[in-house]
């Protein structure tokens, strides 16, 4: 008996299978892409990932020498990675500390933006910062935080050093420059620059305790940049 023939498979057109293909690859393309919007949305409404950190911030626009009050202070989430150094957490930390120098509405405050310890850091025991307003705002374009001035009272009220008329109104030497206006604020306008007039001027330098209501008190002042005072240890040691 002769084997049955095996019947001919049915030979589809190229174009069919073509089709074919590509239905099942749309298919796929568009599980994936459903699974992505899913994705989107999950991060989207969840929850803030860990990456971020609380930090403080001024809640309205603030003039310098403002007294840091709780309803000024704002409290926002910044990535990790971008937080300033300096940065605090709490706005305990800075509720009742004065306000170096101006800060717009947003911007993080640092012990550094305050006067006191953020601006005493690394000085002597006894130390204060005093904070002068320098008749004329041009004299501080070339002063720089960490240089040395020689304050000068301008008013004939300033106290006399007996027996030494020329230098009757120097009111401090040597003091260290703690904190002074960037020369570029209100230059170009923007979130963080300051009114015209609430920086101009400002200037804080470090003194000795017993010198500070004398500096603080003394009106009208200037400023001359003098060389740093060399230390005697640097001395013995110099050539």
């Amino acid at each position: 008996m002769s084997p049955r023939p095996r019947p001919a498979r049915r030979r589809y057109p190229l174009s069919l299978h073509l089709r074919s293909a590509l239905s099942r690859r749309r298919r796929l393309a568009a599980a994936v892409l459903v699974s992505l919007a899913l994705g989107l949305v999950v991060l989207r409404l969840g929850p803030p990932r860990a990456g971020t950190v609380p930090v403080v911030t001024a809640a309205e626009a603030l003039p310098a020498g403002t007294v840091l009050g709780p309803e000024q202070l704002a409290v926002a989430a910044y990535p990790r990675g971008l937080v300033p150094e300096g940065a605090v957490a709490d706005p305990a930390e800075l509720a009742g500390r004065t306000l170096a120098g101006a800060a717009g509405t947003g911007q993080p405050l640092t012990g550094s933006t305050v006067v006191g310890p953020g601006l005493l850091t690394g000085r002597p025991p006894g130390a204060t910062a005093v904070t002068l307003r320098i008749d004329d705002p041009a004299v501080l374009q070339h002063v720089r935080a960490g240089d040395h001035v020689d304050v000068v009272g301008l008013s004939d009220d300033a106290p006399a050093d007996a027996g030494l008329p020329d230098e009757r109104r120097v009111l401090g030497r040597a003091l260290p420059v703690l904190w002074v206006p960037d020369p570029a604020s209100g230059a170009g306008g923007g979130l963080l620059t300051a009114s015209p007039g609430e920086e101009a001027g400002l200037l804080v330098v470090g003194a000795p305790h017993e010198d500070a209501a004398r500096l603080a008190g003394a009106g009208p002042s200037t400023v001359v940049l003098v060389p740093a005072p060399v230390s005697p240890s640097a001395e013995a040691a110099g050539p």
